[in-house]
């Protein structure tokens, strides 16, 4: 029997197909072509600005692109800004409170766009008629729908005179699911920890936030060779059952991969269960799909090891009621 969740990840590919977006008001963005980019999303919703910012010089965005996930928005920004607010609900606390503000500046809205399912961001951007696109989200969870959140990005910057394309790949996601499989019973009762270069960090972020929210796992990234100066020192001691995922990116510096091989030999000799994993796509987009669905088929089958629903996440619900408390 499939279930929602399982669907959305075979599903996967339906969401770089911009037919299924709504775009309104893009006219606004043209010949704005702005040198600087904000993109403010949180948590789920924020993954597909890493992804566009690792991705830019491959998609020819030549802006400077800021990933903002805070209350607010950055200051002290040049006036032709681009501020991109996405919210997969549009009821993000953290992102409204930005918009609402920018929203009373002098200037008005030429140079906010929004990307959301619906909620206050939705009426928000029909209100002020702000360029916006607006998706179905169905049955997925925020971190399940990176796809089509990614392609509506693109459709706005294409509006801003961007040439990024909006070509959707071949995808097989039925193909990745018995490795997923099999590294959810080495991840299962682990700490993790997720390793990768500077280029790739996205990358690493993708899995932490999978396996933080659908297999209720204790997850972290970081990269190297940073880490090598502070955090490895935590593996000294055999007080818990760790495991460690390196991304390996055949790009790197061979004086960064000699670094690699080392770190998991350390870790080894102390009992952490190493996981390699080594992506081959001749293009970094083509790596990050391929990372979304191979870690969505590793956290849902960690979930079921774990008897944990994959969708649900109880406490982050029980924060956000406890924030609406007067």
């Amino acid at each position: 029997m499939t279930d929602h969740y399982e669907k959305n990840i075979l599903g996967f590919g339906n969401q770089l197909r911009p037919g299924n977006i709504t775009a309104r008001y893009l006219g606004r963005l043209k010949g704005t072509k702005p040198k600087t980019i904000v993109i403010i999303g949180m948590g789920g919703s924020g993954i597909a600005g890493e992804i566009l910012r690792a991705a830019q010089k491959e998609l020819g965005i030549s802006a400077e692109i800021i990933l903002w996930k805070d209350y607010g928005f950055p200051p002290n920004l040049p006036a032709d800004t681009l501020y991109i607010f996405v919210s997969f609900s549009g009821d993000t606390e953290e992102t409204l409170s930005g918009l609402s503000v920018l929203l009373k500046k002098p200037g008005g809205g030429r140079h906010i766009a929004a990307v959301t399912s619906g909620g206050a961001l939705k009426r928000l951007g029909e209100t002020h008629q702000l360029p916006i696109a607006i998706f179905p989200a169905g049955d997925l969870t925020p971190r399940q729908g990176t796809g089509i959140m990614f392609i509506s990005l693109v459709i706005l910057l294409r509006a801003a005179g961007f040439r990024a394309p909006l070509s959707a790949p071949r995808i097989n996601p039925e193909s990745l699911r018995r490795q997923g499989e099999r590294l959810a019973r080495i991840l299962k009762n682990k700490v993790i920890s997720i390793y990768t270069d500077e280029p790739w960090k996205a990358l690493g972020y993708i899995w932490k936030i999978k396996l933080n929210e659908t297999a209720k796992s204790f997850a972290s990234v970081n990269v190297i060779p940073e880490s090598n100066h502070n955090e490895i020192v935590g593996f000294e001691r055999k007080s818990f059952p760790a495991a460690a995922i390196f991304l390996k990116n055949p790009a790197a510096a061979p004086q960064f991969k000699k670094r690699l091989r080392i770190t998991e030999k350390l870790l080894k000799q102390r009992g952490v269960s190493i996981i390699e994993l080594e992506l081959k796509g001749k293009t970094f987009l083509q790596n990050a799909w391929h990372t979304i669905i191979l870690a969505d088929w590793t956290a849902y089958s960690l979930a079921r090891l774990r008897g944990v629903n994959p969708t649900e996440t109880k406490i982050i619900a029980e924060l956000k009621a406890d924030l609406k408390k007067r």
